[in-house]
């Protein structure tokens, strides 16, 4: 079988781990179970899950490194090994602080350790695609709701939340550990055979490569970063309490909301592939701009009033992933895909700060206003904020891509 077909298999294989994976996303599930089981508050129990996200940026970057040593399947499966006993550690929890071991560090570190072995490599595998494959593989971390959400339900329901996180966490150990050893690398400077690039894709092409050291001496990283902080604060804020919202604001039951939730797991992975795909030809910055405004509107809605509250819930749910699924893209258009491992990794600490800072705030600011409405005024203004960044962003990279090409002229005329 020719490098062209094993591609396509090694991303399904990926996209299968990222929607094990993509459990996380269907925390909302979780929240008011081990609220009522512990007699713990909603923001108390909230931390385990920004503690999730805060970590998990950690060791992308730690086993971006490792890969110029250590194949990815191996560093899949570590992280397999470690995300499956982490899982089923919350099922004998007993206190907070252990819940945030076991589901926050051990849980963040090998999702960021899972994910780091599969992202950088596929989208190495596809340098004609790299909006949409890096979109697939986000939106199966999206889609993982979309299962585990109403199946966590039914079993809190029937075998109640503990003794769910126990069964879990064995399948989720048996079926990522076995699926990891599929994978392999990507060849260095892989090129699909008879491809030709488009206008879009010969700009993206046209970028120097950068390590994380010339990385972050770089203006443009850090306009970036703050429009991924934007945009994460302002996602997550609905992601993680989709399941109390709708219950509070639309007076859903539990497994009605956990149903939803995993609507808004399909809305999220849609974004994420649909919205690579848009990128891949109109590129990266025109898409955030449009999906910022989306997202700013959505939010807006959902601060002035509670009707209709499934639609703006589940619109926000699409911006956000379609945010989500761009980012190893276009940390590879910003700074080139040779350094993408460790790159990808420090692109994403802006995304830890942002969630543990979202589902943090909304938890809060429900506590003590008694409604989410302040929470959603404040990712609109956000919102608004990407978009200027977005823009400023958008211009600081074609600079870099004339100067580049001026500089490659330069180059062929000395």
């Amino acid at each position: 079988m020719q490098i062209e077909s094993k591609r396509w298999m090694y991303l399904v294989v990926g996209t299968v781990i990222n929607i094990i994976i993509g459990q996380t996303y269907a925390w909302s599930v979780f929240v008011n179970p081990l609220a009522q089981h512990f007699s713990w508050s909603g923001a108390d129990v909230s931390i385990a899950f920004a503690i999730f996200h805060s970590i998990s940026c950690i060791p992308i970057i730690i086993a971006g490194k490792i890969q110029d040593f250590v194949q990815p399947r191996y560093i899949i499966l570590f992280g397999s090994i470690m995300y499956g006993l982490g899982m089923l550690g919350v099922g004998y929890v007993q206190t907070l602080n252990q819940l945030y071991f076991a589901y926050g560090v051990m849980g963040g570190i090998s999702m960021g350790t899972i994910y780091s072995g599969i992202v950088p490599n596929m989208v190495r595998f596809f340098p004609d695609r790299r909006g949409l494959v890096s979109g697939i593989l986000a939106a199966g971390v999206g889609s993982g709701a979309l299962i585990w959400a109403p199946v966590a339900a039914i079993m809190i329901e029937k075998y109640q939340v503990l003794p769910t996180f126990k069964i879990l966490g064995l399948l989720y150990l048996v079926l990522l550990c076995g699926l990891s050893l599929i994978i392999r690398t990507a060849p260095a400077g892989y090129v699909p055979a008879g491809w030709t690039p488009t206008a879009v894709q010969q700009k993206a092409l046209s970028i120097q490569d950068k390590d994380w050291r010339g990385m972050l001496t770089d203006p443009l990283f850090y306009c970036l970063a703050a429009v991924i902080v934007a945009g994460g604060i302002s996602g997550l804020m609905i992601v993680a309490h989709a399941s109390p919202i709708l219950q509070s604001v639309g007076s859903y039951t539990a497994v009605a909301a956990g149903s939803w939730v995993g609507v808004l797991a399909l809305c999220n992975s849609g974004g994420r592939v649909c919205w690579g795909f848009i990128s891949d030809r109109i590129g990266r910055m025109p898409s955030l701009v449009i999906i910022y405004t989306i997202l700013g509107l959505a939010m807006f809605w959902l601060a002035s009033t509670p009707v209709g509250v499934v639609v703006p819930v589940l619109t926000v749910g699409m911006c956000f992933g379609g945010f989500m699924g761009m980012l190893a893209s276009l940390t590879a258009d910003a700074f080139g895909p040779k350094f993408l491992a460790v790159n990808f990794g420090v692109m994403f600490l802006p995304f830890g700060l942002a969630a543990f800072t979202g589902p943090r705030l909304a938890a809060v600011i429900k506590a003590s206003e008694g409604n989410y409405s302040k929470a959603f005024l404040i990712a609109s203004m956000l919102s608004l904020a990407g978009i200027v960044l977005a823009i400023v962003a958008s211009m600081m990279l074609q600079r870099r891509r004339q100067n580049s090409v001026a500089s490659m002229a330069h180059t062929v005329v000395s």
